[in-house]
């Protein structure tokens, strides 16, 4: 029992596709880099801060 998808067409193609898919990333990427700016950001400056204050103490 196969089944037979030779009379299907698509309304779009893999170009269509593609290119929603940048246009997509193009709207969410800059909001995901922001929230990830919010995460590292601390890390990194809590980061520096104790590999300052450990040259300081030394």
């Amino acid at each position: 029992m196969d089944l037979d998808f030779a009379g299907i067409t698509l309304p779009f193609t893999a170009g269509d596709l593609l290119s929603a898919g940048v246009a997509l990333m193009k709207v969410v990427g800059p909001i995901i880099l922001l929230a990830l700016a919010f995460v590292v950001a601390p890390k990194v400056i809590q980061l520096i801060r104790q590999a300052l204050g450990g040259a300081r103490k030394a």
